[in-house]
């Protein structure tokens, strides 16, 4: 089985046949270790810095990372993302409409004067999309989620 570590910036890792959780801790740890530094004479100045592990990656079960404290901004911010990019999406697809509409069949459903409030809607989507992903605390909710105007 695939063993998974979730890392301090919310990016998963899926350790499988790669090596060992410890092995991938250990060397994380000693990446960020911030080195003694000595004088001319050998003489420590300042000891060596050694982060603990669990500030830096924690390894996880499949459950546990979609509730972890470490992942749920990564993929709020993620969703978000998506969710614009289909606002966009809807948006631009309303301009092409609107503007087809206009030089071949005037008088057609998609105009601008009947667009106007659907636009402003989309529009203001972020504003709230923005806390009900922030209320979620379940990444799978995250990942269902879609304002019904982007339907």
């Amino acid at each position: 089985m695939n063993e998974l570590i979730v890392n301090a910036d919310g990016t998963v890792t899926c350790v499988g046949d790669a090596g060992s959780v410890a092995g991938i801790l250990a060397k994380r740890v000693k990446a960020a270790t911030i080195p003694a530094t000595y004088d001319d004479d050998g003489v420590e100045l300042t000891p060596a810095i050694v982060p603990d592990a669990d500030t830096l990656a924690v390894e996880v079960t499949s459950d546990e990372l979609k509730v972890h404290a470490w992942r749920l901004p990564k993929v709020r911010a993620e969703r978000l993302e998506q969710l614009r990019g289909m606002r966009n999406t809807k948006l631009d697809k309303m301009d092409d409409e609107i503007k087809d509409n206009l030089i071949e069949r005037p008088g057609a459903n998609r105009t601008v004067a009947n667009s106007a409030v659907e636009k402003q809607t989309l529009r203001d989507l972020p504003d709230t999309m923005e806390p009900a992903l922030a209320a979620m605390n379940n990444t799978d909710d995250m990942e269902a989620y879609t304002p019904v105007e982007l339907l």
